[in-house]
C-alpha cells in the first residue's frame, strides 16, 4: 500500500516538474497566483498589524507657556529621539516612516530654571491613524534655563607673537581689537559667569612692524580664567575680529634745552655745557619709525635763572606723539651752575635808558626816574662790571603797536645789552622778569 501511494506522488511530482520545464509562463503565473492568494488571506485574516518605528525626533512644545513668555529654553535633554510602538490598519501604517511622526514634550509646567521630567506623546504629521502602544523612553529629562544677552569688552590674548630684537610690542592697552565688543547670548547662569572675553591669536612670528591679525577664536573668561572656548549653548553676534598689534622701534636719544632771553653777547653754548641733567639721555621707542638722535625737552628763560636754579620738565610734555619712555623717568631735572657765580644789582637812572626804533612823528619821554636790575656772572667778571658796560634800552618798535595808539602812557620792558661780556646775564626780581619804565608819547607839533 505504501509503495502504491509513493508511486502516485512521484508521478504527480514528475508531471509538474515536466510541466514547468516546458512552459515558463505557467511557472510565473503560478507564483503570482500564490502571492495574490497569500495577500488576500492575510488581509482578511489579519486587518490590524503592529509596527515599531525607530529614531522618532523629540520636540519641546513652548506654545503659549510661561516658559515661552519668559525666555526659557531647553538647554540639555536626556534623549533626542525615541522608539515608538504602534498598531493600526495595514493600509494606514504599513509604509509609515519616522519622519512622519513627532514625539512631543510639553513645557506647560516649566516655571523655573531647573531640571524637569516630561512625559512624551506621539502624533502623526501626515494624518494617518493608529494606536500608540508604547514609547521608549516615555519620559525624558530636560534642563531649562532663561536665555539672556549682554555685551562683553574684548581683550587681546596673543600666543607665540613677539617683537624682533631692537623692537618692542605695545602694551596690552595699545592693542586695538575691531570690533572691540561682542554680544553673547545663552543660558543666564553661563552668561552671568562670563566677565570678559579674549580675542585669541596664535602665530609663531617675530614682528618688526605693526601688524593686523584676523581671528575667529574668542575665549570666554571669568577674570583671567578661561571658562569656555566654544559652547553650543552660547552664541556670539560676530564671528571675525581684527587684532591690531603695534610694534615700536627702540633707540637712545640725547636731551637738550633751548635758551631764551639771554643778552646778545651771551655765550649760550658755553652755558649749556655747564647744565646738569638728571638724565642725559632716554631709551625710547617709537611706533613704526626710527627714533631721532636728540630731543629738546623745553626752554629755559635766562631771566629766571638764578644761582643754582633747577628746572623740571615732564616727559609727557616733551616726548613727541607715539614715543614711549622706556626708562619711565617721568621727569627730567636741569640744574644750573652754582659754583663761582655772584649776584650784583646796578641802578640805572632815566637818562641812561635809551629809546630805540621810535616812530619819527612822535615824541617819547621817560617818566620813571630809574630802575634797578640784578645781574649774575662769574666773580671775576662781576668785579669789573660797571654801568658803562651795560646798555639799558627800550625797543619801542617791538614794545608798542600802532593798533593800540602811540599817544599816551606806556610801560614797556627794559632790555640790557652787555657787549663786552659773554658770561653775564640779567634776572628778574620781585616776580617781574623784566624791569619796566613808564613813558609818555605825544604827536609832534608839526605833524
Amino acid at each position: 500500500m505504501f509503495d502504491i501511494v509513493k508511486n502516485i506522488f512521484n508521478k504527480i511530482g514528475s508531471f509538474f516538474a515536466h510541466l514547468f520545464e516546458k512552459d515558463v509562463f505557467i511557472k510565473i503565473s503560478s507564483i503570482i497566483a500564490a502571492v495574490v492568494i497569500w495577500f488576500g488571506v492575510s488581509i482578511s485574516e489579519y486587518p490590524t498589524i503592529p509596527k515599531v518605528i525607530y529614531n522618532v525626533p523629540i520636540e519641546i512644545d513652548f506654545d503659549g507657556t510661561y516658559a515661552e513668555a519668559n525666555g526659557y529654553q531647553a538647554m540639555e535633554q536626556s534623549d533626542e529621539t525615541v522608539t515608538v510602538y504602534i498598531e493600526g490598519e495595514r493600509g494606514q501604517i504599513g509604509n509609515i516612516e519616522a519622519d512622519e511622526l513627532v514625539a512631543t514634550a510639553s513645557a506647560e509646567d516649566v516655571m523655573y530654571a531647573m531640571e524637569y521630567k516630561l512625559p512624551l506623546s506621539v502624533k502623526c504629521t501626515t494624518g494617518k491613524s493608529f494606536e500608540v502602544t508604547k514609547i521608549e523612553p516615555s519620559i525624558i529629562t530636560v534642563n531649562f534655563d532663561k536665555i539672556i544677552s549682554k555685551d562683553i569688552q574684548l581683550v587681546p590674548k596673543l600666543s607665540g607673537i613677539k617683537a624682533a630684537e631692537g623692537y618692542i610690542m605695545g602694551d596690552p592697552d595699545d592693542i586695538i581689537i575691531v570690533p572691540d565688543t561682542v554680544n553673547i547670548t545663552g543660558p543666564a547662569e553661563m552668561v552671568n559667569n562670563i566677565t570678559n572675553a579674549a580675542a585669541s591669536v596664535e602665530a609663531s612670528t617675530s614682528l618688526t612692524e605693526t601688524t593686523d591679525f584676523r581671528t575667529t577664536s574668542i575665549q570666554l573668561m571669568n577674570g583671567d580664567t578661561t571658562i569656555m572656548n566654544e559652547n553650543e549653548q552660547i552664541s556670539l553676534d560676530k564671528s571675525e575680529f581684527t587684532v591690531h598689534v603695534p610694534i615700536y622701534k627702540k633707540g637712545n636719544v640725547s636731551l637738550n634745552v633751548q635758551i631764551t632771553n639771554a643778552p646778545e653777547s651771551f655765550d649760550v653754548e658755553s652755558f649749556k655745557q655747564k647744565l646738569e641733567f638728571s638724565v642725559s639721555e632716554l631709551e625710547v621707542a617709537i611706533l613704526d619709525d626710527v627714533p631721532r638722535d636728540s630731543l629738546d625737552i623745553g626752554t629755559i628763560d635766562m631771566r629766571e635763572v638764578d644761582i643754582g636754579s633747577e628746572f623740571t620738565f615732564s616727559t609727557d610734555d616733551f616726548l613727541p606723539e607715539g614715543y614711549q619712555d622706556l626708562n619711565e623717568v617721568g621727569t627730567v631735572t636741569v640744574k644750573c651752575p652754582s659754583e663761582g657765580l655772584v649776584r650784583r644789582s646796578i641802578h640805572f637812572n632815566n637818562s641812561s635808558i635809551q629809546l630805540v626804533n621810535a616812530p619819527s612823528q612822535y615824541e617819547f619821554n621817560i617818566i620813571t626816574s630809574g630802575v634797578t636790575a640784578t645781574f649774575i656772572g662769574p666773580e671775576e667778571s662781576m668785579e669789573q662790571l660797571t654801568n658803562i658796560d651795560v646798555i639799558a634800552q627800550i625797543d619801542l618798535l617791538n614794545s608798542l603797536t600802532a593798533e593800540e595808539g602811540y599817544e599816551g602812557s606806556h610801560k614797556p620792558p627794559i632790555t640790557f645789552l652787555i657787549p663786552n661780556y659773554d658770561d653775564i646775564w640779567c634776572i628778574g626780581s620781585d616776580g617781574v622778569l623784566s624791569p619796566r619804565a613808564t613813558i609818555e608819547a605825544k604827536l609832534k607839533e608839526n605833524q
